[in-house]
């Protein structure tokens, strides 16, 4: 029987948070590690070729995700994409091998790898919410130490695509606009390249995403984490990703992904006890410093009671106001 992943959430949290690249990846598929120190081998037939089976295997039955090689395999491709722009990277420490020195600040995964990667693990995690939800409804104890892990497992990961797709469209925005500046002089490959990632955009998936963290902090969580360190840590692996999708304009701009965004927070405040408005404070002060326009947007928004109810008039949250949620 193939070896299944010790996982532990706060090690791993410590790691990812500290740096990335430090999180160890032995039991990935010995294709991806042998890009470590060749980078220009991890092409994108290679990457498929190694992700296909992977995204079967997990499609097929999430608890799949315990397998040490596919959780492995999904780390190791992860770190091969930064979780925020170069600009904004304070990390000091430098990694082993050069596929991953060079991932700080540069993508190694063509976007539609990471739309792969994004769409299995919102898949996969909606299903699993159906299985606990199913589980904690007819009592069965036996399962909540396992539904546990695999949804820490599944958050951890959520959270870190979800940083290294918004990192890659914000990139790719900033790259349009200095493109629209100065005209392009690529060759006719360059530019196939770059009409695929033109027409590159994972705002539906980050919706369907959000969507389905809502659903799972709808789930009787106090019933699986029973301490509330445990229950904060979870929540913060859906939070954390809220926060940096609203420090996009252009997701902002969006009432939809308002709506989602918001939403999910009400949800962790009303049953989970997140912390009281110090990550939307933080956004909206962000906002209020550059001058962009996040508070005038919710004012006439579809959406605007919720934003007001929920965080009101100075973008404080509040567990007694998200009452509709």
């Amino acid at each position: 029987m193939e070896n299944r992943v010790d996982f532990d959430i706060n090690e791993s949290l410590k790691n990812y948070l500290s740096d990335p690249a430090s999180l160890a990846t032995p039991e990935a598929s010995s294709a991806l590690l042998d890009c470590e120190n060749d980078p220009e081998s991890l092409s994108e037939a290679l990457i498929n070729t190694e992700l296909e089976p992977i995204i079967d295997a997990v499609a097929d039955n999430p608890d799949n995700i315990t397998r040490s090689s596919i959780f492995d395999s999904f780390q190791f491709l992860l770190k091969c994409a930064p979780t925020v722009l170069p600009d904004q990277n304070t990390i000091k420490s430098k990694p082993n091998h050069a596929l991953h020195r060079l991932s700080r600040y540069t993508s190694h995964l063509p976007p539609n790898t990471l739309s792969k990667i994004l769409d299995v693990l919102v898949s996969a995690l909606a299903a699993q919410a159906d299985v606990v939800h199913a589980d904690l409804e007819s009592d069965e104890q036996e399962s909540i130490q396992h539904h546990k892990q695999v949804l820490e497992i599944y958050a951890f990961l959520l959270q870190w695509s979800i940083a290294t797709v918004e990192t890659k469209a914000a990139e790719k925005a900033a790259s349009t606009s200095v493109a629209r500046g100065r005209g392009t002089g690529k060759g006719a490959k360059g530019k196939a390249a770059a009409g695929k990632e033109a027409a590159w955009d994972p705002s539906t998936q980050v919706l369907t995403a959000l969507d389905v963290m809502s659903k799972v902090l709808k789930l009787k969580l106090g019933k699986i984490f029973l301490t509330t360190s445990e229950r904060d840590t979870f929540i913060s692996l859906f939070t954390r990703p809220v926060y940096q999708v609203l420090e996009s304009e252009a997701r902002v701009k969006s009432a939809p992904m308002r709506m989602h965004a918001f939403k999910v927070l009400c949800i962790a405040v009303k049953h989970h006890g997140h912390a009281f408005g110090i990550g939307i404070a933080r956004v909206m002060a962000h906002y209020r410093l550059t001058n962009r326009p996040i508070r005038r947007a919710n004012v006439h928004s579809p959406e605007s009671v919720v934003f007001r109810t929920s965080f009101g008039t100075h973008g404080r949250i509040s567990p007694h106001t998200c009452r509709a949620i």
